[in-house]
């Protein structure tokens, strides 16, 4: 129900930059996923992805029953109310409240980077996705994957938040990831093994080359 969205993202939110805020429930009740933007103005790659998601939402996800919040990290007024202004979707709310609501969110969906879009159910207030972002950019201006992706949100089993795997906390990282990589590509492997030897075989001959020439010199 509306309650559990409520719950998440607090009793009001921004439809626009200097506007007063409105009740969540008038402006979520009737869509059926709620895609939550993590995102800030001073971010390169959020300003880049910022657009991809603005004509996806206009083309097709407004009228599929797709709705932004826009989760911002700027630290001042101006900077977020110029950033939202670009936006046609929603934003929490800027006062102190929110504040607490954004980073109770970040700690919740483990955001560790932005641009993050984080997929939930808008009914139930369920976990869906959180690897949205990446659907979207893969979708691009395509209009059929932009469609497809939508049905395929809406057909992932929401779970509950608290029982979620999130992908960006789930993945290995740094020499893990390397190795992670390597099980699932052992082409690379061989790939590696083969460069290796044939530098190993080089520095034998450089050792030789070196001996030779010390000799000659004796």
């Amino acid at each position: 129900s509306i309650k559990e969205i409520e719950a998440l993202l607090g009793p009001t939110v921004l439809t626009k930059a200097g506007a007063p805020a409105v009740s969540t429930a008038s402006t979520i009740g009737s869509a059926d996923i709620v895609l939550l933007y993590f995102s800030a103005s001073w971010c390169p790659p959020c300003r880049s992805f910022t657009p991809l998601l603005k004509e996806f939402y206009e083309k097709n996800g407004k009228k599929s029953g797709i709705q932004v919040v826009f989760v911002s990290s700027d630290s001042d007024l101006p900077s977020f109310e110029e950033y939202f202004k670009k936006m046609p979707w929603l934003s929490l709310s800027v006062d102190a409240e929110a504040v607490a609501i954004k980073q109770k969110l970040a700690q919740m969906f483990q955001i560790r980077g932005i641009p993050s879009l984080i997929a939930i159910d808008a009914k139930s207030g369920k976990y869906v996705t959180d690897d949205a972002r990446t659907d979207v950019m893969g979708a691009g201006g395509d209009d059929a994957k932009q469609k497809e992706i939508i049905q395929k949100w809406k057909s992932i089993e929401a779970v509950p938040i608290e029982e979620a795997t999130f992908s960006s906390a789930a993945g290995p990282t740094g020499i893990g990831a390397i190795v992670a990589f390597l099980l699932k590509n052992p082409v690379y492997i061989f790939g590696i093994l083969y460069f290796v030897r044939r530098a190993l075989a080089y520095l034998q001959e450089m050792g030789k080359d070196d001996e030779d020439q010390g000799g000659a010199e004796l």
